[in-house]
């Protein structure tokens, strides 16, 4: 076996063959950059199955990913769920009753998430037997929380070994058994070298199980750099869900203290969510209606063409309340893909794909003058807003090409299904202490 995950993906094509991958929905409109991983991974080799909770249903899918939807396990109607898991329970009832019992026994947050992990063995319960029916060999969730209990469970059901993929929300906010879960995994996988150090400062006895993976785009796709469009007014985009963590209510603000200097600007925020009527408000009370939009909801297609006709991308990202906060938004990479400087807060994992004065300008979360400020800076410079967008695009195609990221990341998924023993980055020094272990 090869000491390290940087070392070559084992001969025996099965052992990329019997993957499957754990969602809750799929495919969701917010999650363009799985479905581009798992499109690549294919293309590395790996023969891929997804289990999800529920299909989402879309009518604007590539091939590819129709496929996998396609070709998926779901779990089906709670009524059938229940009817399942008490069957395959009654079955194996020492099984059933261990897993739960260790279940409810974990160091949880909360009552609630005891209570989503009791759900989670039922769930898993639930697919038990149509798993064990495939050629799966190794489970691997996308998001750290109940994705990954599901996986969790599922693996203690059965005896297949796990890992998962942590994002941000789901380490952030959620934030259940973030420890006991590395400890556990076979392999644990991230997207910024922030979250990384943060997985490994929970557990690090395990820390070297915990690998950076970024994620990546299809460059080729995507095509050339794009010029920067002749606006007579700038025109700036902010793409994202409608909520607290993405700080839509500071460009608002910023785009009010814009005009209030005499600065002309416009700008489009695409996206839905909770927020909305709130961000409606502000913008009305604020008279900013002939220069703050909010589009919606987009697609991909759309919202890609919507970065080739702006001045810049702005993320004024802020962390919640309820401790959420960005990893590093997919719609950085692609804005400057297409040659777009951006505007973004100096939080989280955001840095990595922003620098400042090289791709585009950072300022501390939440400062609406500072927002400000870099905003009119670039606005009024087109030549340098150029010169931050192709440096931009060169950092894209350095460390945020997908089909460099997807060999290690395929190489992972390989050893975590091919090893009897957790994938580990021999370069990390881990405390001696405890390791979980897969019987149960």
């Amino acid at each position: 076996m090869p000491s390290s995950a940087g070392g070559q993906c084992p001969s025996d094509e099965a052992a990329l063959s019997e993957i499957l991958f754990v969602m809750w929905g799929y495919p969701e409109l917010t999650q363009t950059f799985i479905h581009r991983e798992l499109e690549r991974l294919t293309e590395q080799g790996a023969k891929l199955r997804l289990l999800a909770a529920h299909r989402v249903v879309r009518d604007d899918l590539d091939q590819a990913t129709a496929n996998l939807a396609d070709s998926a396990l779901y779990l089906g109607h709670p009524a059938r769920v229940s009817a399942r898991a008490s069957i395959w329970a009654t079955q194996h009832p020492r099984r059933f009753s261990r897993v739960l019992s260790w279940a409810l026994r974990l160091p949880h947050r909360t009552r609630f998430h005891r209570l989503r992990m009791a759900v989670m063995v039922v769930a898993a319960a639930a697919v038990a037997e149509r798993v064990e029916g495939t050629d799966c060999g190794y489970l691997h969730a996308h998001f750290a929380s109940y994705q990954t209990e599901w996986a969790w469970c599922l693996s203690r059901l059965t005896g297949l070994p796990f890992g998962f993929t942590a994002h941000a929300t789901d380490i952030w906010k959620d934030n259940n058994l973030l420890a006991e879960k590395v400890r556990d995994a076979r392999v644990v996988i991230t997207c910024t070298q922030h979250n990384l150090e943060h997985l490994r400062g929970l557990a690090p006895d395990a820390a070297n199980r915990v690998h950076l993976v970024r994620h990546g785009l299809d460059l080729e796709a995507l095509g050339p750099i794009t010029p920067q469009p002749n606006h007579e007014i700038p025109h700036w985009v902010a793409v994202g869900r409608l909520v607290e963590k993405k700080g839509f209510r500071h460009l608002i603000d910023a785009a009010a203290r814009l005009g209030d200097r005499g600065h002309r600007a416009r700008f489009t925020i695409v996206g839905g969510g909770p927020l909305e009527a709130v961000l409606r408000e502000r913008i009305a009370v604020q008279d900013l209606a002939d220069r703050v939009e909010l589009r919606g909801v987009l697609g991909n297609r759309e919202v890609l063409s919507i970065l080739e006709d702006c001045t810049g991308l702005v993320v004024p990202s802020v962390r919640a309340m309820n401790g959420d906060v960005d990893g590093i938004p997919n719609v950085i990479l692609e804005a400057a893909a297409k040659g777009r400087p951006v505007v973004a807060s100096t939080l989280s994992g955001i840095p990595e794909a922003v620098v400042h004065g090289r791709t585009g300008l950072l300022v501390p979360p939440g400062d609406v003058s500072a927002l400000a400020d870099a905003i009119q800076s670039l606005g009024a410079s087109p030549a340098r807003a150029a010169d931050l967008g192709r440096c931009g695009r060169a950092l894209v195609e350095q460390d945020f090409d997908v089909a460099k990221n997807a060999a290690r990341h395929c190489a992972l998924l390989a050893q975590a299904r091919w090893s009897r023993v957790p994938v580990v980055d021999p370069h990390v020094i881990v405390s001696p202490g405890h390791s979980s272990s897969h019987a149960a």
